[in-house]
């Protein structure tokens, strides 16, 4: 029976979850009940005006609707509004039968009230699944934001171009790295853009499971299948992973007497349990990563070559933090509010703070950044943490960047003149270059990632231009 629009309106009037409606062009032309108690503004007041008017006006932070109407594909992303309130949205495009983008949707959940579930839910298994159900969603959809921000900038863009073609399909994937560049994070990355987006990510890492034990924790075990074994056999995390993904970090670290059971298992997706003579057969996509050179474990004949070119079938290198500047400062603000939040702190982070830190090198690349973040935010006393309040290492290595980088215009400098002197030269050097090309002290803010007061302060001492 087909319903009128008054029956539509009604249970979208009754939904916890707030419903907005923009066109094209991002013109809001509807949202629910709920929007107002989100963002604390009548909807009378929204409704005609672009969406740009909620951040225009402080009501909110970054909307998705202007990337879905840029890329036509759905964006999910974190946002605070006016009203205190915390929420995960995600947009969705429709298009007319023409194949043209005629309106989008966006559905928002509000992360605070995931607390107050889990502290009003009664001891019943109806209710623990339907929390559990809720923070798996929660847990998907802020790593998926986690993952987009380490996959940006353009040394990753030949990297996700790969990935969105190899996505779709079921192929074997070997991504190489070293450690703490986000592997784990691409293969989460290409499992959530796959068909097997809905199924299961299991994560098991080679190195860190005894090699006696390994065996039994991948492919399971049967009732009495050896010494202390449960009675009643276990599940393994190949079986685990039936219809979604199985990721092997560490690769390099599989026993040589377990890889034939791989070879098995990837040639015919099939494997047989510990103790057991049944095969058993799953369902699940292979992605794999290491950051040792598997070929030469090959030639010293560590690693079987045919394994290695089963897992090998597309491989994607992923270069260190230090490789990827563009995507460093990003990176660097993402993780602090992150651990600000984390942590409770109401902390703030200088653009002068941020440049020293982007010109660490990071050997630890992305593991490490997320160390020394949360370092700086739980041992400085200021709220607002400026130069000063780094770590000593970090402002040595960023003096010896400079030092590296301004080598050759330093070097003409007359050895004789003090250290400070020099300094000096080199910094007028670096503006009256930047301010002859530029002409705008806004633009040479920009050029060497310094605030405009700074530009400002620099241009006047150094030229009478200003």
């Amino acid at each position: 029976m087909v319903k009128d629009l008054d029956f539509y309106k009604k249970i979208s009037e009754a939904s916890h979850d707030e419903i907005c409606v923009s066109d094209n062009k991002g013109t809001i032309i509807y949202c629910n009940k709920s929007f107002e108690q989100n963002y604390g503004i009548k909807r009378k007041d929204i409704i005609g005006k672009n969406v740009s008017f909620l951040m225009d006006s402080g009501y909110a932070t970054k909307s998705p609707i202007p990337e879905v109407i840029k890329t036509k594909c759905k964006v999910s992303l974190e946002q605070d509004t006016l009203a205190g309130k915390k929420l995960i949205i995600t947009a969705t495009p429709t298009f007319d039968s023409s194949g043209n983008l005629e309106y989008v949707v966006e559905n928002c959940r509000d992360i605070t009230e995931l607390n107050n579930i889990k502290n009003t839910l009664e001891d019943t298994k109806k209710q623990v699944k339907r929390y559990k159900s809720e923070v798996e969603t929660l847990y998907r959809t802020t790593l998926k934001i986690e993952d987009t921000v380490i996959m940006n900038g353009s040394a990753m863009k030949p990297i996700i171009d790969i990935v969105k073609n190899v996505s779709k399909t079921n192929v074997s994937i070997l991504i190489l790295g070293e450690s703490g560049t986000g592997k784990s994070s691409l293969a989460r990355h290409i499992h959530y853009n796959s068909k097997r987006s809905n199924g299961p990510f299991i994560t098991i890492n080679c190195n860190t499971i005894s090699p006696h034990l390994l065996e039994s924790e991948l492919f399971g075990y049967t009732s009495g299948a050896f010494t202390g074994a449960n009675s009643k056999g276990k599940v393994g995390l190949i079986e685990l992973a039936d219809g979604g993904t199985l990721f092997l970090d560490e690769i390099g670290d599989i026993p040589k007497d377990l890889q034939a059971k791989f070879l098995q298992l990837i040639q015919d997706k099939t494997f047989i349990p510990v103790g057991s003579l049944k095969e058993k057969k799953v369902d699940i996509r292979i992605i794999s990563a290491t950051n040792v050179n598997l070929l030469d474990k090959v030639n010293s004949r560590a690693f079987r070559e045919d394994l290695y070119y089963r897992l090998n079938v597309i491989e994607l290198n992923l270069p260190p933090l230090r490789d990827r500047k563009e995507n460093l400062v990003e990176l660097i603000k993402y993780y602090f509010k992150r651990y600000c939040i984390n942590f409770n702190e109401h902390k703030t982070l200088s653009k002068e703070a941020i440049d020293v830190i982007s010109k660490y090198k990071f050997p630890g690349n992305i593991r490490e950044l997320q160390n020394i973040i949360q370092n700086i935010i739980l041992t400085c006393n200021n709220n607002y943490i400026d130069v000063d309040s780094l770590p000593k290492f970090l402002l040595k290595s960023s003096k010896n960047n400079f030092s590296n980088s301004d080598s050759t215009s330093c070097n003409n400098q007359d050895s004789k003149k003090s250290f400070d002197c020099m300094i000096e030269e080199c910094e007028k050097n670096i503006i009256i270059n930047s301010y002859n090309k530029l002409k705008s002290s806004y633009k040479v803010a920009k050029d060497l990632n310094i605030s405009q007061s700074k530009a400002n302060r620099l241009i006047r001492k150094y030229t009478k231009n200003i």
